[in-house]
């Protein structure tokens, strides 16, 4: 009590910064969507829906089953194929890059294994989801794509997602 009564000006600063940090925190938390994916697209034969509004994510749903071919037909150059005991209900991986950015593609038998298995570890990989100490995930991927069977973990910024899927998609 001695610090408060000899130190207001430090007492009325916090508390104006406590008031402030409320305001940004109440304001951030606040939504004028309804919580679902509402922003829906048409891409060919596939709907587009940005997840709840994200710009670090995006699912296309389809019902095509794709291959790493697929991608590579398109100018994706694959690197290395990883071993699939880190990605549950995977069927293949692979890193390499397109358009000068590094990609991780994760293949699954269907879109909604895709959803059900890639999703929740794809946020981890760009920082949204929970992160165990012993799995940190890798700086360089800030945004992910679930392109019907492939969840595909994407350099810098969604655009890089979009820019690959506009070309897959075709």
């Amino acid at each position: 009590m001695i610090f408060a009564i000899t130190q207001p000006k430090y007492i009325r600063t916090t508390l104006i910064g406590l008031v402030l940090m409320t305001l940004v925190l109440l304001s951030a938390c606040g939504s004028n969507g309804s919580g679902t994916n509402s922003d829906v697209d048409a891409i060919g034969n596939t709907s587009v829906a940005a997840s709840n509004g994200s710009d670090t994510s995006i699912i296309v749903a389809s019902d095509l089953v794709y291959s790493v071919e697929d991608f590579t037909a398109v100018g994706y150059k694959n690197v290395t194929q990883f071993e699939l005991d880190t990605l549950p209900g995977a069927t293949d991986a692979w890193y390499g890059f397109f358009n000068q950015k590094d990609f991780e593609l994760r293949f699954y038998q269907s879109h909604q294994d895709a959803l059900d298995h890639g999703v929740e570890l794809a946020e981890v990989a760009v920082g949204k989801g929970a992160v165990g100490y012993s799995k940190l995930p890798p700086l360089r991927f800030d945004a992910y794509a679930v392109l019907g069977n492939v969840v595909m973990l994407c350099e810098l910024s969604l655009e890089s997602c979009e820019s690959m899927v506009a070309v897959v998609s075709e």
